[in-house]
């Protein structure tokens, strides 16, 4: 992925306002197939996919035996298999996790990394469901959040579209094999869609507080990032017996959001100390500029004791004051346009 191509400033607002192409190079994509496929990856992740029916997407994480995240799947469920979807920065080791998972195991399943097999597309922003429908043979409003179809498209060369996203506007993704991976770009180009870099896209995912685990995830658990939703208790997985016994002894640290207060031009590195009356109570897990803000948002690991929105804190090496507040720090623009 590509992190600028014309300006971080005007991506952001193609995002926001229009429609980003986000060009996803490097995601993961690993075929889990067998009989005992589901057993598996309810084993190998947070949350169990028995429910799942086909055509039907869930987001789960791949945690290690210590409780920590290794990375965040997108698990879709398909006629007769899954293909689990992970972001660029996680996908070798996810690769190499379920691989060593499926070797080492019981489990009639088997386990092939198909990234090279296929191009992966974003479109995102209030006018990408007009791009969208260019690919489905029905309405845009009957494809559902976090689900997919196979659609064909040139030659009828097959096509995966799921409504998804990153940024809390409509979104959608486009599978296409990699040798067509060129001539779809240029289509969605030519539909209306503008290229947009990482960059823009992290801005957005912060301003909806979705949580960017290349960045928040270094040696966290789920509670510590705030994801503890995507974990369900209630069967068996790696790192379960880790994240009970975290909870059982509470959390020292939890993550918060924080708003600058004006004046703060760029953002803080990770690591910055957080400090209430010059003593330190927490740390800086990752940070952005807002355009339509106009302040640095970001968020923080603090003491449990001052994990709530509304604290004032100062950003000890920038002598600058922080407030914690409620996610999300905006509302998307696709919330005001209709879903026709």
């Amino acid at each position: 992925m590509q992190n600028v191509y014309s300006g971080t400033d005007a991506e952001y607002e193609q995002l926001r306002g229009a429609c980003g192409l986000v060009d996803y190079t490097g995601v993961g994509l690993i075929r889990v197939g067998g009989a005992e496929a589901a057993a598996f990856l309810g084993q190998v992740s947070t949350r169990s996919v028995d429910f799942l029916l086909e055509g039907q997407i869930s987001a789960s994480l791949l945690l290690k035996q210590d409780g920590t995240v290794l990375a965040e799947a997108l698990i879709h469920c398909r006629d007769a298999d899954y293909l689990v979807e992970v972001w660029p920065a996680q996908a070798g080791a996810a690769v190499e996790h379920l691989t060593a998972a499926a070797a080492g195991g019981s489990h009639d399943v088997t386990v092939q990394d198909v990234s090279q097999e296929f191009r992966v597309f974003g479109i995102e922003g209030p006018q990408s469901p007009a791009i969208a429908q260019k690919f489905l043979p029905f309405p845009i409003s009957s494809l559902s959040y976090a689900s997919f179809i196979t659609s064909t498209w040139r030659d009828d060369l097959e096509l995966l579209v799921s409504r998804s996203g990153v940024t809390g506007e409509y979104g959608y993704k486009l599978h296409v094999p990699a040798a067509a991976g060129d001539g779809l770009r240029e289509h969605l180009l030519s539909l209306g869609a503008s290229e947009v870099g990482l960059d823009a896209v992290d801005i957005c995912r912060m301003e909806m507080r979705f949580a960017n685990l290349e960045r928040e995830a270094d040696g966290a658990t789920p509670f510590e990032v705030g994801l503890q939703w995507m974990v369900d208790f209630g069967h068996a997985f790696t790192g379960q017996e880790a994240l009970t016994e975290q909870w059982k002894a509470g959390l020292d640290r939890r993550p918060v959001c924080w708003l600058a207060a004006d004046g703060l031009e760029a953002a803080p590195e990770r690591g910055t100390p957080l400090t209430i009356d010059g003593e330190q109570v927490g740390a800086v897990t990752h940070a952005v500029y807002s355009p339509r803000l106009s302040r640095v948002i970001g968020t923080a690991r603090v003491e449990s004791e001052v994990a709530a929105a509304g604290i004032d804190f100062t950003l000890d090496e920038l002598n600058h004051p922080v407030q914690t507040v409620a996610a999300p720090f905006l509302v998307a623009t696709s919330f005001g346009v209709p879903l026709e």
